[in-house]
């Protein structure tokens, strides 16, 4: 697009002198897409029988959009400047297609709007490329603009004008006021090309456009320019920042996400490495998460997450960086000065998470564990730091939970040897190392056999017999208790049906941990375990613990009826520790308790407790059993209080079961006698 004065000569001829001219002249109503006055030559250019045939022709008909917007604009620039524009145009008069110059300039209609004077000049030097190249830049929805290399504005096609408004474009602002623009437009001054994107107020507002620059003359001046093509990228742009906010953001809590970590804390350590800050590496774990998420539903799981994340932001007060690396667990990375204000910082972390808050009708608080490591001592690398501060996060959950505690050395030591359990007893499931002893239960007056408990003994290849209580837990934490359980229950059916073709057709109990016990497939797993034995359901008795009635995440009382139902009977184990609510304990489909070792052991100071579990036991009418009994006082104490059954070493300490049997066969010479206690109940002394 060009400018120039209008020919002074043409403007001041009468109307009889402009029809009689040779030059074509029209004036064209914009808002009705018609010719309003014309002469003859412009008559004979579009090919029309007579001035009244033109004006009655509808050239929005055979107008393309791109012609239609680049006319709308010549009328909206000329409603607030006097000014001629110059292009050249390709007409279609009946449908053939004629080149031409075109000069428009503002005419006042009648009803005072304004129309387009116009006036046409044969172009016969135009080759066919050059006239297609001219109509397409008319038509490409690319903005096309042309500027000196000092930012004036030389050319702007249709597109341009849409997007920018006439001869307004603010890429001229860019040449002066954008540095990464201006070595856009060096680097374009000496390779020849070009490309940078920015935000460009149009007139749809601040849009992204992707500008491509190549050096060139203008061919009207031979001026060294720049042609600029341009188009929008907003909606891309904005995709491509919704797909980065994503990855490295949490939806849920709009926090960060690990891919931030993994992308964005390497950074801050190598800033750090530089600057010589101290920075610690906190990891945050609510404590019985998953309780909420499965009693309550996971709308008041993740309201309580949101919340939390807002909790510990506050907290934070816009120190260091704070990520959700998924589940109930989160991460901080921030500068401190000293552990003093650290602990304080922790402290607070731990008080505000505890706050309740009401969601979905419910009134929830949680707790959480905080594990740290420092940089750089514990670490100046970000997996380093990650691994140490979660080992320092089991170390506070070992501890007790609510409670936060620091990297030590001897922690790795530590992980070292549980890797190696989890490793070993990987193995020990595949090659059948696990043994299950017998300890039997013995009526406390006629001390018969009635029944034996089945205990479970790793044979460790190189460590020999290894008890329970060094790798139950690592069972659980790993999910391998599920095959182990099955392999138990197994077990025990076999071992009954010897015990039976013995002569001794006693029950077996077995313990189950509360991973399994709060597994959906539990009862159902003992059942097709169990049938394959041949052993009788009504021959087993499942043992749990006091803190599993309380049913975390479960209805304990629906799998304890479910196991009756299928014919098991139901020993609550290491009873008292708990201080359940006695008339509680009267709901469930129980069989026996058992006394806690505990209290046996401290028999006469304990007494009152032992005592009153007794008499619930009498009174709802199930078995008590008194664990841990090692002495002959404890057993007479036991008769005396009318105990129904014992265990303890006092009998027999747990064998294989092929001891077990030739215990049944020939029981301790004391036991034959029965009673201990005289027929006063007073005197203590062999009946």
């Amino acid at each position: 697009m060009s400018q120039s004065q209008p020919s002074e000569v043409i403007l001041n001829l009468g109307p009889s002198d402009l029809m009689e001219l040779a030059v074509p002249l029209w004036i064209f109503d914009v808002d009705k897409a018609q010719v309003v006055w014309a002469n003859e030559a412009a008559r004979y250019l579009w090919q029309a029988e007579t001035l009244n045939e033109l004006y009655q022709r509808n050239m929005r008909a055979d107008m393309s959009s791109s012609i239609e917007g680049r006319l709308s604009q010549y009328k909206e620039v000329l409603e607030d400047a006097d000014k001629t524009f110059r292009e050249l145009w390709t007409l279609y008069p009946n449908g053939q297609p004629a080149t031409y110059q075109i000069s428009i300039r503002r005419y006042r209609l009648e009803d005072q709007r304004i129309g387009l004077l116009c006036q046409a000049s044969a172009e016969q030097d135009h080759v066919p490329e050059q006239m297609r190249s001219a109509e397409a830049l008319n038509h490409i929805p690319i903005s096309i603009t042309l500027f000196t290399r000092e930012g004036s504005l030389l050319y702007a096609n249709t597109e341009a004008n849409r997007v920018y408004g006439w001869g307004q474009s603010p890429l001229s602002d860019l040449f002066t006021n954008d540095d990464v623009f201006a070595d856009a437009l060096a680097d374009a001054g000496v390779h020849g090309h070009a490309t940078h994107c920015c935000q460009l107020p149009t007139l749809d507002g601040f849009r992204w456009r992707e500008i491509s620059i190549r050096a060139c003359r203008d061919s009207v001046s031979g001026v060294p320019a720049f042609i600029l093509s341009d188009i929008d990228i907003t909606d891309q742009k904005t995709q491509q920042q919704k797909i980065t906010y994503l990855a490295h953001h949490d939806i849920l809590t709009g926090l960060h996400s690990r891919n931030y970590v993994n992308h964005y804390f390497p950074k801050l350590l190598s800033k750090a490495k530089i600057s010589g800050d101290r920075l610690a590496m906190l990891l945050i774990d609510l404590d019985n998460f998953k309780t909420i998420n499965d009693t309550l539903g996971h709308l008041s799981g993740d309201g309580l997450l949101i919340h939390v994340a807002r909790q510990i932001k506050t907290v934070m007060r816009g120190r260091g960086h704070i990520a959700r690396l998924g589940g109930d667990e989160f991460t901080i990375l921030m500068p401190f000065e000293d552990t003093a204000e650290l602990d304080l910082f922790c402290k607070e972390i731990l008080r505000t998470i505890s706050s309740e808050v009401k969601l979905n009708d419910h009134v929830l608080s949680t707790y959480a564990s905080i594990g740290i490591s420092l940089f750089p001592e514990h670490g100046t690398e970000l997996p380093s730091l990650m691994q140490h501060a979660d080992l320092a996060l089991y170390e506070a959950k070992d501890e007790g939970r609510k409670t936060f505690r620091y990297y030590r050395p001897a922690l790795q030591q530590a992980a070292l040897l549980k890797r190696t359990l989890e490793k070993d007893l990987t193995r020990a499931i595949k090659e059948r190392e696990f043994r299950l002893y017998y300890q039997p239960r013995v009526d406390c007056i006629s001390q018969k056999v009635l029944s034996v408990e089945a205990l479970m003994r790793w044979y460790h290849p190189n460590q020999g017999v290894i008890s329970p209580a060094v790798f139950i837990e690592t069972l659980e934490e790993t999910g391998m208790i599920h095959q182990v359980g099955d392999w138990i229950i197994s077990q025990a059916g076999y071992d009954q049906k010897v015990l039976t073709d013995n002569g001794y057709d006693i029950p077996i109990s077995i313990n189950v941990s509360a991973e399994q016990f709060a597994h959906a497939n539990f009862v159902t797993r003992l059942k097709d375990n169990l049938r394959k034995t041949g052993c009788d359901s009504s021959r087993i008795e499942i043992e749990i613990t006091e803190s599993m009635l309380m049913g975390h995440g479960y209805d304990a009382k629906a799998v304890l009826l479910e196991l009756r139902k299928a014919g098991f009977s139901i020993a609550v184990d290491d009873f008292g520790t708990g201080y359940s609510n006695l008339a509680y304990i009267q709901s469930y489909p129980i069989s026996s308790l058992k006394v806690d070792r505990s209290f046996i052991q401290m028999i006469e100071d304990q007494s009152s407790v032992v005592n009153m579990i007794l008499s619930l036991c009498r009174l709802i009418g199930v078995t008590a059993v008194a664990e841990g009994v090692e002495t002959i006082d404890q057993l007479a104490w036991l008769q005396l209080n009318h105990c129904n059954e014992y265990q303890g070493y006092l009998y027999s300490k747990p064998r294989p079961l092929h001891q077990l049997l030739h215990l049944l066969n020939n029981p301790p010479n004391w036991a034959t006698g029965g009673m201990l206690v005289g027929s006063d109940e007073q005197d203590l002394a062999w009946a």
